[in-house]
């Protein structure tokens, strides 16, 4: 057990803390999105295009909370978080527009199963929002 801890403690505060807090946080954002999507989409009966913007943006708005505040543990002025708030929209904004434009391209012109799509598009997001979070956002 002791063993289990030290490297527990070692993922996540060691040399891969920032990268394995992103992608815990990211497991937690996914759960939620693919939650309220399939909430939306199966119990629902929405379009997938707006199953996809209302789960993602629930995925998004704790992806705020934990990657500030856990991952990248930026403190920020009241006058930077408008500014910060403003920059992850935009960085959200981006992802999500990807997402429904990859979203529709693998379920209408490769006949994809819609949550395979969501699989894939989820991935192509993660590496988005990393990048323009650790270079933009929270630095």
């Amino acid at each position: 057990m002791d063993q289990l801890i030290k490297t527990m403690d070692s993922i996540f505060n060691g040399k891969l803390k920032l990268l394995s807090r992103f992608s815990a946080t990211g497991v937690i954002n996914t759960i939620i999105d693919f939650a309220v999507f399939t909430l939306c989409q199966s119990v629902f009966g929405l379009h997938y295009t707006i199953s996809q913007v209302v789960g993602y943006s629930f995925g998004v708005a704790n992806s705020f909370i934990f990657n500030k505040k856990w991952t990248f543990e930026y403190k920020s002025s009241g006058k930077k978080v408008v500014r910060e708030v403003s920059q992850f929209a935009i960085v959200n904004l981006i992802s999500l527009i990807t997402t429904l434009v990859c979203m529709k391209f693998l379920v209408s012109d490769f006949n994809l199963n819609v949550y395979l799509s969501k699989i894939i598009v989820t991935l192509i997001a993660q590496v988005i929002n990393f990048l323009l979070y650790k270079i933009w956002v929270f630095n």
